[in-house]
């Protein structure tokens, strides 16, 4: 059977071609009064350079792990498979974009911005099949329209015969003309009995109750969720089986089964059978982890993705990754109980660290993170320099860990030598006064706490997260 016909997925009686807007969805004393150096507006006195390569990538992540990317509109998307009418299969394209890729125009009594989605899948000349959907996208204020993260999710698809294609998908934002593409290969299954479907992470999903009835389920494009939200990911899963069975779908992360879910399943209604289930995102650190189903009699098995992300945009695939950018944020004890942990305690450690480290347990908010994170991203823009990541320099674990300073002194000698230095003074912001010298011997902006300074530093860190 070959790709016929296309459609735009319904949901909640809201999904207009294919359009989903989300509504809800990180030591020295004693200076000379001559010092020759003043505090400046900026009190590192450095401008913002290019953010360090050895910071998260999202888009490059998600492309690492095999979902399609369109960085121009920072658009990241993947094909999913169903059981479609016959022998077809559903070939199902779900998008993300945040709203500031698109450019918003006014139209009262809001923004609207308008952006077109074609897909291609086989030769251009003589496709298989294609989409083509142009969608609209309305906001009430403009505050809305700079919306970063998953503000819109595409969803559209396809009945393809089982086979391997080539797919090419194009966004364009009607108002710039911006556009950008993906080129994609199709591994269409085909689905007899018995036989279950890849777990597809959604947002939400109604079974079917037969192969004919298009699908109804609202896909997380990016199959993302937020570790610091304690998430309960949901997973959509559909078996085809003439007899009682059960699915198993099982997490693993770091070598290691993870969370392991039985369902039952009966042919009564039918041989087609859907699952919606929610799992214990609780016991799933950080990074990518692995999504297997499997029918339990034996027959059909397949294999998806499921990202954690750290803390808002700080996505990484591996765990060991995630948890190195918490190196600022506690003792040696405490970073040492996460990183030796075992695959199946690591998340329960993170939580633990995470509550640990929260000023305000009341609040939805994790105030200690939301100004860790946003520390080590200025840090690193400020600091960066030829040899090494802003990040992970000495004046960024001291910005990070203490603070900006309330004062910074510059070259202490006003010899003229390639030498340069600067003493970091804290007064106001710690309960106690410090002075950290930095010494930069080539001139080359690599500037390193002196001997003294980095015992001094490391107790006055010590002191803020005590054993």
């Amino acid at each position: 059977m070959t790709a016929v016909e296309h459609a735009g997925l319904r949901a909640r009686g809201h999904l207009r071609g294919g359009l989903f807007v989300l509504t809800a969805l990180i030591c020295v004393s004693g200076l000379a009064a001559a010092c020759r150096s003043a505090a400046s507006t900026d009190p590192t006195g450095f401008e913002p350079t290019a953010a360090s390569a050895r910071l998260p990538d999202p888009l490059g992540t998600y492309r690492q792990l095999g979902f399609l990317v369109a960085e121009r509109l920072l658009a990241v998307g993947r094909f999913v498979y169903l059981p479609g009418p016959a022998d077809s299969t559903y070939a199902i394209l779900a998008i993300s974009l945040p709203n500031s890729a698109l450019r918003f125009r006014r139209d009262p009594p809001g923004f609207v911005a308008r952006y077109r989605v074609d897909v291609v899948v086989g030769d251009s000349a003589a496709p298989v099949a294609r989409l083509s959907e142009p969608q609209e996208v309305r906001v009430r204020t403009f505050r809305e329209t700079s919306r970063q993260g998953e503000s819109v999710v595409f969803q559209g698809f396809m009945k393809l015969a089982p086979g391997v294609y080539r797919a090419t998908v194009k966004m364009t934002d009607q108002a710039s003309s911006i556009g950008a593409s993906a080129v994609a290969e199709l591994h269409v299954p085909a689905f007899r009995p018995p036989a279950v479907t890849a777990p597809i992470v959604v947002h939400q999903a109604q079974p079917r109750a037969d192969r004919a009835t298009p699908p109804s389920l609202i896909i997380s494009p990016r199959a993302t969720v937020e570790f610091s939200d304690l998430p309960e990911p949901r997973v959509y899963v559909e078996a085809l089986t003439d007899s009682a069975d059960a699915i198993v779908l099982q997490v693993a992360q770091g070598g290691a089964v993870l969370v392991t879910d039985t369902l039952p399943v009966s042919p009564a209604a039918g041989p087609l059978s859907g699952a919606l289930i929610q799992l214990a995102g609780g016991s799933i650190a950080p990074g990518a982890a692995g999504l297997q189903s499997r029918l339990l009699a034996g027959g059909g098995g397949a294999s998806d993705t499921l990202v954690v992300a750290l803390f808002g945009d700080w996505l990484v695939s591996d765990t060991d990754e995630a948890i190195s950018y918490l190196r600022y944020a506690g003792i040696a004890a405490d970073l040492d109980s996460l990183s030796l942990a075992a695959p199946g305690e690591r998340a329960r450690r993170l939580h633990a660290f995470w509550k640990m480290r929260d000023p305000n347990p009341e609040t939805p908010e994790n105030e200690f993170f939301d100004r860790y994170f946003r520390r080590l991203r200025e840090a690193n823009d400020r600091f960066s320099n030829a040899g090494t990541a802003g990040w992970l320099t000495d004046r960024a674990a001291v910005y990070i860990s203490l603070g900006p300073p309330d004062l910074v002194i510059r070259d202490l000698d006003a010899r003229p030598r390639p030498e340069r230095s600067q003493v970091w003074v804290y007064k106001e912001t710690l309960s106690f006064e410090l002075r950290l010298v930095f010494v930069d011997p080539t001139g080359t902006g690599s500037f390193s706490l002196t001997s003294e300074s980095r015992r001094a530093f490391l107790e006055a860190a010590h002191s803020l997260y005590p054993e």
